[in-house]
């Protein structure tokens, strides 16, 4: 591999160890902390059920060196996981008055507590399967379930063993025990089977009791899209992931050597997906541990904030057919968006909508709206992409129900994926002209996710991108393009192909002397033809600027490179998930807001959308937030030229922390804004 390149891998794993960084930031709320766990546990989760399948497959020496690196690095960041949870937060807790019992005694109060709950709860839940060791069998653990394997000792001295489920899938992982005096308890449901194992095995001692958790790989492929139901090939290939192969075994550290050779052999492991981990597994369920005190040690709370144009008593399509309207998620409220559709579903002069739905909410608000609108009479066409990763029966299911309602479904394209966020509302007036309303956004139509994600929502009326996005919609329900898009960028027509096109601009403005710059903020960047155009432009002397918050192959920083690429890295309360091209053009900037990310799969494998911004109060206000976040030296990160993160902290004067200062800005620039 090039020296200015890194795996993908490793670069995901160095942004995971950024979310460790917070967790262990005593300047964060202790829940924040808490969450910031739980963040690392779930990201970690999914990187085994993903990105290493195809490593173990292919038994390569260099996937090999590459795998072994990954493993070293996971149990680097599994260890300091351990020692942020066991140094640091359950201390913090011990002195707010809050005991976690995990391995300490219990008080006998507590042990009739749980006694009860076990027996008259969890019981319900066990389902022990004893190991026949003489006559193997086939024994299966689900993706992601939590187990116990229990060694024990009959009354005539053999061992046998035995695994059980943790039924954390249908009870809270935590439950909160009786206050004592100002102390509040909290224990695992792991912690209360332990204690209660007599109850299951009566007539055996209970010789070791360890965790153990199987990751499945989910990353599945369909060998051809093009022929048959692809809805009910997506369908079965999604159940089949369910008993995909093997791709790590977590097992507590301290199981003795014997009971690990059994766990290897029954559940047919390979050595390297064998991985030490902790006596608890799957804390990704931190995100619900309870605060008996809350909200003390939650940390601020940044409530969603007004956008007065918005407020006026005049309908919403009138407010945007008089000016665009740029919104930024989650600092402003993402109510706005929820009205605009509810709006349109009661209107009786709207005709149609059009949207497209990549991830949407379990209890997805627009969905009912779009719902609403058909029986009210409008023709709704939505586009669902049901190969969004993990969220397939949540897709699924949000077809059905919107078929049900009358409302035209269309689902997958075979070989893309739609990941553009765009809507359409098309209106007639009192003579029966149609004007058309349109929706871009860099972020999903998920009101859950657009609490914590940050993202830009643009609001606009205006024929230039009515046009664009018709020959989008076109394409998606007809899969015949009709020319490509003037204004906006559009993966899957010419999206690739601009940004290549506009940083050669710059390139050749530098080499005659002309104002040059390029930045990108995204969430990824991989695409092998505009790292090798970022290459170009640094050494023509551009100034390249990328924020990139998670897998990030370019190194910068290297000699007759990448030596003028600058490149940050913002790990916060809120998911940086906007992107951000900006491009200097002699001193007339050019800006795009993008679903895209600059990795190969979103530039040459789907439908995205960037649309232009050209008000100067629009660009004003992206400017602003860039250099908040280019000024942060609190949570912002320099990725040095091994990949590695380094704090910007070493000149600060006074502490600058982008996105509270951006909250900040918008609420002093929208005086009694709080909704």
């Amino acid at each position: 591999m090039q020296n200015y390149l890194i795996p993908s891998e490793i670069s995901w794993l160095s942004f995971n160890n950024c979310i460790l960084d917070e967790a262990n930031d005593v300047n964060n709320s202790l829940f924040e902390r808490i969450k910031f766990l739980a963040i690392h546990s779930s990201n970690l989760d999914e990187f085994f059920r993903v990105k290493i399948n195809k490593l173990l497959k292919k038994n390569s020496k260099k996937n090999t060196e590459l795998l072994d690196k990954i493993l070293k690095e996971v149990n680097n960041q599994q260890n300091r996981f351990g020692v942020i949870w066991r140094k640091s937060i359950l201390p913090e807790l011990a002195a707010n008055k809050i005991v976690y019992y995990e391995n300490q005694p219990l008080l006998e109060v507590h042990l009739d507590e749980i006694g009860y709950y076990f027996k008259s709860i969890i019981l319900s839940y066990i389902q022990v399967i004893y190991i026949s060791l003489n006559h193997p069998k086939k024994y299966f653990l689900h993706n992601r379930g939590l187990y116990f394997m229990v060694k024990l000792k009959d009354i005539k001295g053999d061992y046998n063993y035995a695994y059980l489920n943790i039924p954390s899938d249908k009870l809270d992982r935590y439950k909160q025990l009786q206050s004592q005096d100002d102390t509040h308890y909290i224990i695992s449901i792991d912690t209360i089977i332990k204690n209660c194992l007599s109850l299951i095995f009566p007539e055996s001692k209970v010789v070791s009791c360890n965790a153990i958790k199987l990751n499945r790989d989910e990353n599945y492929l369909i060998e051809d899209e093009n022929t048959g139901d692809l809805i009910a090939k997506i369908e079965a290939k999604v159940e089949e992931r369910k008993r995909g192969s093997s791709t790590r075994f977590l097992y507590d550290s301290n199981m003795d050597a014997e009971t690990i050779s059994v766990c290897k052999k029954t559940f047919r492991l390979k050595k390297n997906e064998m991985i030490k981990g902790g006596n608890h597994h799957n804390l990704y369920d931190l995100f619900k541990f309870p605060n008996p005190v809350k909200p003390f040690l939650q940390g601020a709370n940044y409530p969603g904030l007004r956008h007065l144009p918005f407020e006026s008593s005049k309908s919403i399509f009138e407010i945007i057919d008089k000016q665009n309207q740029l919104l930024h998620f989650p600092y402003q409220s993402y109510y706005y968006v929820l009205q605009f559709f509810n709006q349109a579903a009661i209107n009786r002069n709207v005709l149609e909508i059009k949207i497209t739905l990549y991830r949407i909410s379990s209890q997805s608000l627009i969905a009912n709206a779009l719902i609403s609108a058909a029986k009210n009479g409008k023709k709704v066409t939505v586009f669902v992409e049901v190969k969004a990763r993990f969220d397939e029966y949540n897709n699924l299911f949000w077809s059905r129900e919107m078929k049900k309602a009358g409302i035209k479904i269309i689902q997958s394209m075979p070989n893309l994926k739609v990941h553009a966020k765009v809507a359409m509302v098309t209106m007639k007036d009192k003579y029966g002209n149609k004007t058309y309303y349109n929706y871009l956004s860099t972020g999903n139509f998920n009101e859950s996710t657009a609490n914590i994600y940050s993202d830009f929502g643009f609001f606009t009326s205006e024929k230039k991108y009515t046009e664009d996005l018709k020959k989008v919609f076109t394409f998606l329900k007809t899969k015949k393009k009709s020319g490509a898009p003037k204004h906006i960028l559009a993966a899957g027509f010419n999206m690739k192909e601009k940004l290549i096109e506009l940083i050669d601009t710059e390139i050749q403005n530098k080499k005659v002397g002309k104002e040059a710059s390029v930045f990108l903020k995204v969430n990824g960047l991989d695409e092998e033809d505009i790292i090798d155009k970022l290459i170009e432009a640094s050494n023509a002397g551009v100034e390249v600027v990328l924020i990139v918050r998670g897998i990030c192959t370019l190194l910068p920083g290297i000699d007759d490179v990448s030596e003028n690429i600058k490149m940050y890295r913002i790990v916060d309360m809120f998911l940086e998930h906007s992107r951000i091209y900006k491009f200097g053009n002699n001193g007339q900037e050019k800006i795009y807001l993008s679903s895209a990310d600059m990795l190969s799969r979103n530039l040459n494998r789907r439908i995205e959308v960037g649309f232009p911004l050209y008000e100067e109060k629009h660009i004003a206000e992206i400017n602003k937030i860039i250099q908040f976040q280019l000024d942060d030296n609190t949570k912002k990160r320099i990725i040095n030229c091994e990949g590695d993160n380094e704090l910007d902290i070493l000149d600060a004067v006074m502490p600058r922390r982008a996105q509270t200062e951006i909250y900040n800005w918008i609420a002093e620039t929208n005086a009694d804004s709080v909704l």
